[in-house]
């Protein structure tokens, strides 16, 4: 049973349905534990509440009720990104940090930053992401492990793009392109998300807006709000980049109702910033 259900989990996470995904980890945590397993990890449970539409307080609180008495490194790296959500970010980022260091020492490379570089997008460094998911990626081409770097090279893109990296992340969306398969939504919505960007700072605006509006309807299949928002977020750079000011801030108010729904207010503090931005640029 535990095997079946981590199964059935599985094929929820590649769908991005974290709810589905949730709930397929509980039922095999509570078989494991029927079956006096001694297990230190959560069976994806802690990606489900990171990823999956529960408030990150909620979250949280279902995690620190789950986690065993010497949890996993990864179950901690992923408490560390709700803190993070939450703007708690000195506790975050120094369990972060050492819990990211533990990881390591338990698997002698750098897969922790695929983590690492999500949680300092959502800190606002993108710096930090960059360099954290350029490893990660270095680590898959190495690796050979090809469908993970259809996912991590076009997310690599988008803090690249934060950074006026532009060249750099049109090689990391072409890369994503390229090795998506058709039925992995993440991968197919980020590599037009980065793609987006890099055709609106080039004034592209014709080839631009149809990716990005078509990230955002792949991204609105699942369930994950911090994803949507995200989309809709690009979105919303390329409407602004294309001279639709009023379009652009009703699209960042539409991402900060994904944050919000989420209670991710690290996010959420940053897509009001730029709203502000939006709006006293706006021509009267």
């Amino acid at each position: 049973m535990v095997h079946l259900w981590v199964a059935l989990g599985n094929v929820a996470n590649w769908r991005q349905r974290f709810e589905d995904n949730a709930f397929a980890a509980e039922q095999a945590l509570r078989n494991a534990r029927l079956a006096r397993q001694r297990t230190t990890h959560l069976f994806r449970f802690d990606t489900a509440l990171v990823s999956g539409p529960r408030p990150a307080d909620e979250a949280l609180r279902m995690l620190d009720a789950l986690l065993p008495e010497n949890p996993h490194p990864a179950s901690l790296v992923m408490r560390a990104w709700l803190l993070v959500m939450l703007a708690r970010f000195e506790e975050g980022s120094g369990i972060a940090r050492e819990a990211g260091e533990r990881w390591r020492e338990l698997t002698g490379d750098d897969w922790v930053d695929s983590i690492l570089g999500q949680i300092a997008v959502t800190a606002g460094d993108h710096e930090d992401a960059a360099d954290r998911l350029r490893r990660f990626c270095d680590l898959l081409e190495e690796r050979g492990h090809r469908g993970h770097l259809s996912t991590y090279a076009p997310m690599l893109g988008r803090p690249l793009c934060a950074l006026g990296r532009h060249d750099d992340a049109g090689a990391q969306a072409q890369r994503g392109r390229e090795l998506a398969d058709e039925q992995d939504a993440f991968s197919q919505a980020l590599w037009r998300q980065a793609q987006a960007l890099v055709h609106a700072h080039r004034g592209e605006h014709v080839e631009a807006e149809p990716l990005a509006r078509e990230a955002v309807s792949i991204m609105g299949r699942t369930d994950g709000p911090n994803f949507q928002g995200d989309a809709l977020c690009d979105l919303a750079e390329v409407l602004h980049a294309a001279g639709q000011s009023d379009e652009a801030a009703a699209t960042l108010a539409q991402a900060l109702e994904r944050y919000e729904r989420k209670n991710n207010l690290a996010m959420t503090a940053q897509v009001r910033d730029r709203l502000a931005e939006l709006q006293h640029t706006a021509p009267r």
